[in-house]
């Protein structure tokens, strides 16, 4: 056949060739499997037994029954949160790890990390805790008061658990109810932790004077009558904790403050990822069943999807770096 007729081959050759990787390869991205086709991660920047880590789980149950595939919870909670949130920001934008996010803005304050709202794809928040103020169940402070003025006339003495890294929202809550009774938060030993479970553990074992966390992360320590909760942030007592009075009731200061979490993903997520993320958390928060699993943990609910949720992160992100700055932490 001579030249033409190799060249006619070696023609055929490619064009199949190039058929072939049309067909198989290149197909369009709605000819391909859908997202998602194997389990996802979800990284809780906490340890175990806190509120990060027993909201997150839940929502894991939850996801998993929406979106048809396991949802497996990785704890990351060492450096205070810090390992974690670098883990969900380092991740493939793929969809197939996602985290937990919340109060971050301090890290970069405080010179731990240079973490951004920028890092991350909001999806939606799902939560917002008011802080309590715990201390152990046989302390000499039998009210918040009494606390207060024994801080006040010597603060070098208390060590507090900050329940976290020392900077986020449960130690400024009590930094911010410090200085509102003229200590200085900086002269206080803060201690921090890998979470609210671990900071209630040093509590009941006698190594802490004091702990701001959640209610309902302090709920195990306190129906096993190892810790006494003496002041809640909130505008009201809350219906899980009908005995503990808020810290307007205890002391008459009107402070609410607490901690917000939400899902997120790395950023640059794909959009339709991001979407499908977003309307299945939609469906969840507003899903009796989860709803009432999240009441018999007395934690409490607020929903922002993902347009406003990345609005509020922006925001709190100077509001605490600015807070910081003006607590002395």
């Amino acid at each position: 056949m001579g030249v033409f007729g190799s060249w006619k081959r070696r023609r055929a050759v490619v064009a199949l060739a190039v058929g072939i990787a049309l067909a198989v390869g290149l197909r369009p991205v709605s000819a391909q499997a859908e997202w998602p086709e194997r389990p996802i991660t979800l990284v809780v920047p906490s340890g175990p037994g806190g509120g990060t880590d027993l909201t997150g789980r839940l929502l894991a149950e939850h996801l998993k029954a929406r979106l048809g595939q396991p949802v497996q919870v990785v704890n990351m909670g060492q450096g205070g949160g810090v390992v974690g949130i670098g883990a969900i920001r380092t991740a493939p934008a793929d969809g197939y790890t996602l985290g937990i996010l919340y109060n971050f803005a301090h890290y970069h304050a405080l010179g731990q990390a240079d973490f951004r709202v920028a890092d991350f794809t909001a999806i939606a928040q799902y939560n917002f805790d008011p802080a309590g103020f715990l201390v152990p169940v046989d302390s000499e402070w039998t009210t918040l008061a009494a606390a207060l003025d024994a801080i006040r006339t010597d603060p070098l003495a208390v060590t507090i658990g900050c329940a976290g890294g020392c900077g986020g929202s449960w130690p400024i809550a009590v930094a911010t109810l410090l200085r509102a009774w003229e200590v200085d938060p900086a002269r206080v030993r803060m201690i921090p932790s890998q979470g609210a479970n671990a900071s209630m553990q040093d509590l009941a074992a006698g190594g802490l004077d004091a702990v701001p966390c959640s209610l309902p992360e302090a709920r195990a320590f306190l129906d096993a009558g190892v810790a006494r909760a003496l002041g809640v942030f909130a505008e009201h007592r809350l219906e899980a904790f009908p005995d503990v009075p808020t810290v307007a009731e205890a002391v008459g200061l009107n402070l609410r403050l607490g901690a917000w979490r939400g899902l997120v993903g790395p950023a640059e997520l794909p959009d339709a990822i991001a979407r499908r993320l977003e309307a299945a958390m939609a469906d969840i928060v507003h899903d009796p069943a989860f709803r009432a699993d999240m009441a018999a943990g007395g934690f409490g609910l607020l929903w922002r999807d993902s347009r406003v949720f990345a609005g509020f992160m922006r925001t709190e992100e100077a509001r605490v770096r600015a807070m910081i700055r003006n607590l002395g932490l």
